[in-house]
């Protein structure tokens, strides 16, 4: 099949590959790349490059490898454009299925695993999906079965036996996600060794949606209508008459997990005016458009000019601890 990708570009992606971690931000940024130039030099239209199954398959790789809601949520959005010429390859099916399960979409993750297991019953990851979801879904002697369908293609594959025993133990899908491939780096990560275990935990929260944590934001702000809820869940909130928007870098499963006692803090300074004003370093006064909150409770100021489409940004500092401090410019 033609593709976008020459020898060289697939030799330097399969070096990016590694058994425990992998250079996939590398990757990703290579691939973009590739489509950056190709459409700056009109060779062919991001359409064209969407539509590149080989393309498709190796974005997906790295994005899903990235273990991060964005890339996650960029996954989504690149796949469909290839799904005509997906026919008969299970590790589309799989590689769509993990990303919107990992973007909260789990009924149609679940159908796009089905079918993948339907399309290429021999490609044995997609089982993997088929019985995680299936367990969520509460099929629980269908998730046996298919993990008995990957042990079959795999025999003794640890992923396999270690997610059969979580099924017979009633384990969620979150815990299901809370492992990395290599044993013996998953074995680091369940003995809390693992540096990275906290992003791990922030990709896995926009999973499933806690309805009374996300009950609990929209009482808080009196949320009635968003703005968007996907990618960013994002609403107007007004501070001494002026409206500010709210963005929080996060799905509403996301956002359902975030601590309440720490979003009131926020609320509190926001509500007060405390960060109603600030000048940039040039002394040039402005006033707050937007409050950016990431899922690792950052928060970022965006600060509009007036009578000038210029905007500034602020980060707050030691958002965790309560000090909320904003630097000096």
């Amino acid at each position: 099949m033609d593709t976008l990708l020459t020898a060289q570009d697939i030799e330097f992606l399969q070096s990016c590959e590694d058994d425990r971690s992998g250079y996939y931000y590398k990757m990703a940024g290579y691939l973009e790349d590739i489509v950056a130039k190709g459409v700056a030099e009109e060779r062919f239209t991001r359409e064209q490059a969407q539509t590149d199954l080989q393309f498709a398959l190796w974005y997906a790789y790295a994005c899903n490898n990235i273990d991060d809601y964005d890339y996650y949520y960029k996954t989504v959005q690149w796949l469909p454009v290839s799904e005509p010429y997906a026919n008969g390859c299970g590790a589309w099916y799989y590689r769509y299925s993990v990303a919107l399960m990992y973007c909260g979409r789990l009924v149609q993750a679940q159908q796009y695993a089905e079918e993948g297991a339907r399309q290429e019953p021999d490609y044995p990851w997609v089982w993997l999906q088929v019985a995680k979801l299936r367990s969520h879904f509460k099929d629980k002697t269908g998730a046996l079965a298919a993990v008995e369908q990957g042990l079959a293609l795999v025999p003794g594959d640890y992923e396999f036996n270690n997610l059969r025993q979580e099924i017979e133990q009633g384990a969620t899908i979150e815990q299901m996600e809370y492992h990395l491939i290599n044993p013996e780096n998953d074995a680091q990560l369940q003995q809390g060794l693992d540096p990275n275990a906290d992003d791990k935990m922030r990709s896995i929260s926009c999973i499933t949606l806690n309805e009374a944590g996300l009950h609990g934001v929209r009482l808080m702000f009196q949320i009635k209508d968003w703005l968007t809820t996907e990618p960013y869940c994002s609403f107007y909130y007004p501070v001494q008459m002026h409206p500010v928007q709210i963005v929080f870098y996060m799905n509403e499963a996301g956002l359902s997990k975030m601590r309440l006692d720490w979003l009131k803090q926020q609320k509190e300074l926001l509500t007060n005016g405390n960060w109603l004003t600030r000048t940039n370093s040039n002394g040039q006064p402005g006033k707050l458009e937007a409050v950016l909150v990431s899922l690792d409770y950052k928060v970022m100021l965006a600060y509009a000019l007036p009578y000038s489409d210029e905007v500034f940004y602020l980060p707050l500092t030691d958002t965790t601890n309560g000090d909320n401090k904003l630097p000096c410019v």
